[in-house]
């Protein structure tokens, strides 16, 4: 055994709250350098598989941030919701006949960022969820190495596309006539998927697994019925909150009593918002790109990526490089 840790850096789905965790991480990297020269692995949902991969680019946090603030409300069609009853017609157009939204806007956001950057060329091991439609399985884009040989073509856009793809909100991604949709419906905490590629194909060359977890934004689901027998017109604010939370908090769950069953040391660092107020719980959803929302995930991602870079245990992963090169 080396003595050699691997370490990892998870980033949830959430939308647009992606702005609260690139704060975060940007508040991290202003802090330590380039976070791309701390992590073995980056493992990313839906628009955590966008900074992800932004990060494994070697793309600036700040400019990640930029992406959300300066296109947000095109890709979320924040125009349109400002007209009366604009907001509502979005809704029935989701619940009754296609996507909420196109992704033409998100495309474009994404070509000005990446441009025709191929996986092959990230800096860092990656795994990307997504869920394959066609064949009804679930799907991680990596860069390749050792026997996986199937993604380092696939360009960074269409990766990107495929783990963001949330069913009613974008339309389904089509890579090599195959249809991808969102990773969050399976993995929107991807630290499961992160310790499973760790265990398949490292454990045998490290001494133990450090795991910086980044939580989306996350806000309390709970709510009293009003009426019982729901429609999806009517699930339709609350249903993705429910799904991800309760997905978030099985995750963490099952790792939690695992870590006792290991024949490796594991540790996880999770960095989660604190609880968010009445007020701020009404405007932060997943598609709110206005102008008021977007301060505040960015306010709330500041403060918290202030309150956590200085903590020991945080700090520890930018106490030394990532050690796996290609």
């Amino acid at each position: 055994m080396s003595g050699k840790r691997f370490k990892i850096l998870c980033i949830d789905g959430g939308g647009i709250k992606g702005l609260y965790s690139a704060e975060v991480l940007n508040t991290l990297e202003h802090t330590y350098g380039p976070l791309s020269d701390y992590f073995d692995m980056l493992c990313g949902t839906s628009t955590g598989g966008i900074i992800a991969l932004g990060i494994s680019a070697k793309i600036p946090m700040q400019d990640i941030v930029k992406f959300y603030e300066s296109k947000g409300a095109a890709i979320f069609s924040q125009w349109k919701k400002i007209w009366p009853l604009k907001d509502l017609l979005l809704v029935l157009k989701q619940s009754l006949i296609c996507s909420k939204y196109s992704n033409r806007s998100l495309k474009k956001a994404l070509v000005e960022v990446f441009g025709e950057r191929k996986i092959a060329e990230s800096n860092n091991l990656l795994c990307i969820p997504s869920y394959n439609i066609t064949c009804a399985q679930t799907r991680v884009f990596k860069k390749d190495y050792n026997q996986f040989n199937q993604d380092d073509q696939k360009t960074y856009v269409d990766v990107a596309l495929a783990t963001s793809a949330a069913p009613t909100y974008l339309p389904v991604h089509t890579i090599n006539n195959v249809d991808y949709i969102d990773g969050g419906l399976w993995a929107n905490d991807p630290t499961q998927v992160a310790i499973s590629e760790y265990l398949y194909l490292f454990s045998d060359e490290y001494e133990g697994v450090d795991i910086l977890s980044i939580s989306s934004c996350e806000k309390s689901s709970a709510e009293t019925l009003c009426c019982k027998n729901r429609s999806f017109f009517a699930w339709s604010q609350t249903l993705f909150d429910i799904y991800n939370n309760g997905q978030n908090q099985s995750s963490r769950f099952f790792v939690e009593k695992l870590k006792n069953h290991l024949k490796f040391d594991l540790n996880i660092v999770r960095i989660q918002n604190t609880p968010l107020s009445p007020q701020q719980a009404k405007i932060i959803a997943m598609d709110n790109a206005s102008k008021h929302a977007l301060k505040c995930l960015s306010g709330i991602g500041k403060t918290v990526g202030a309150n956590y870079k200085d903590k020991p245990e945080v700090k520890k992963f930018f106490e030394t490089k990532k050690t796996f090169n290609f």
